[in-house]
């Protein structure tokens, strides 16, 4: 299934970012690890969460830990926050692939980006550990570097189906939409399966809503009526 063409532009520099990582070996045991550090760094400090600390959050010796990671609290750090991005990513990638115009791409953007953002506490976590790093500085630069491309490439995505639904100038309006999405979790109730689908909606309305406001629509051309035959 083709995409439009901005979209696909958009998404095959999102696929060849996501495809440099290997996860081959990504075992439940390394999950598990690095999403209880991204929880500790968040709730405890990121300074606080050492080897000793992270064996003690999930059960297991330290020793277990320098097994599943040889170079200790840096590996982890940066496997943490790459993980989590590249699953978010795949996630939206997978979505987009399934729709066919435009529309039904930004609406299948903002489905998954709101339904990970409530549903999964990481979500929060990872952008509450970016935001203390503006600040503080604290992230090893390798992972830095990688993130600001991240927060660079992703909301292309949301840019590439504007454009292709008609709006023109809406870098401005896109980065809005994102950090709406982002803060869901302060917006919407606390989602239960029956009410997930109802804050879908709100988002979706919403992210048009700000897309119409704040970005210029390109006048659709009224289609030329055929003269009839005599």
């Amino acid at each position: 299934m083709s995409l439009p063409a901005q979209v696909q532009i958009a998404h095959d520099e999102l696929r060849r970012h996501l495809a440099k990582f290997d996860w081959a070996g990504q075992t439940a045991r390394r999950r598990e690890i690095l999403q209880a550090f991204l929880k500790l760094a968040t709730t405890e400090g990121y300074s606080s969460v050492t080897m000793r600390r992270l064996a003690k959050a999930i059960g297991v010796k330290a020793s277990s830990i320098y097994f599943h990671f040889p170079a200790g609290r840096d590996e982890i750090v940066i496997e943490s926050m790459r993980w989590h991005y590249y699953e978010w990513g795949t996630a939206f990638l997978g979505a987009v692939e399934r729709c066919d115009s435009a529309q039904e791409i930004w609406d299948a953007m903002v489905r998954v980006h709101l339904t990970r953002q409530l549903s999964l506490p990481e979500s929060d976590l990872w952008d509450i550990l970016v935001a203390m790093d503006r600040i503080g500085g604290f992230l090893p630069s390798e992972i830095r570097s990688e993130i600001d491309h991240w927060l660079q490439l992703f909301p292309r995505m949301y840019e590439a189906a504007a454009h292709e639904m008609g709006y023109r100038n809406c870098d401005t309006a896109v980065h809005v939409v994102v950090a709406v999405l982002d803060s869901a979790s302060s917006w919407c109730k606390r989602p239960c399966d029956h009410d997930l689908e109802s804050q879908v909606k709100r988002a979706t309305a919403i992210t048009h809503a700000l897309l119409a406001s704040q970005a210029d629509r390109v006048a659709q051309r009224a289609p030329i009526a055929r003269r009839a035959r005599r």
